[in-house]
């Protein structure tokens, strides 16, 4: 679990640098999360959530001014081929947008990478995958942006919707059980 797995990485009291939510499921039959969560929903979006913030004390402990931890979250532009899979990748430009106003405060940088803007149908070899999170990780520029193939480029405008955001936002941390200790 997400929550046992922070519990293990912090026992540990190693820094963390970098933070790449890469985790997803598509295209599988329909199921429920242990948590009763849509398989994904809960997995493509709330573990990347809960993953994330309840990793934020130790990214912000671990950066330092000029040289600030990263999280680099992998999405996709598509929402409207497959509802649940596209749903979930909403939600993650949602929350990205919305948790970069929050940091920006704190010398913290949040950028939104993709996985994929081709069809569905069509993979690439992780290599080519990685290569927008890799740049945006070595990229020293401002948090916040979405990119793909090298530029930043504009999502869907409900993604900018910041009532759209803070309601997700909210309903998230109460069904994944966070306080407001845990959001920044």
């Amino acid at each position: 679990s997400v929550r046992q797995f922070v519990q293990t990485f912090k026992r540990r009291g190693l820094p963390l640098h970098i933070l790449v939510n890469n985790a997803a499921v598509m295209l599988v039959p329909e199921g429920r999360t242990e948590e009763g969560f849509e398989r994904h929903f809960g997995v493509n979006y709330l573990g990347h959530f809960l993953l994330t913030l309840l990793l934020l004390d130790t990214l912000k402990h671990s950066g330092k001014r000029g040289s600030c931890s990263r999280v680099v979250t992998l999405s996709s532009q598509c929402y409207s081929a497959h509802a649940a899979y596209c749903q979930s990748k909403l939600a993650l430009l949602l929350f990205s947008s919305h948790l970069q106003q929050r940091l920006d405060r704190g010398g913290f940088s949040w950028i939104l990478g993709w996985s994929t803007r081709h069809s569905t149908a069509t993979i690439f070899p992780p290599a080519r995958l990685a290569q927008t999170a890799i740049a945006r990780l070595l990229f020293r520029g401002e948090g916040g942006g979405y990119w793909s193939n090298g530029r930043t480029e504009m999502t869907s405008p409900n993604t900018y919707d910041p009532q759209l955001q803070l309601g997700l936002w909210d309903s998230s941390c109460r069904l994944v059980g966070l306080q407001e200790q845990h959001q920044p």
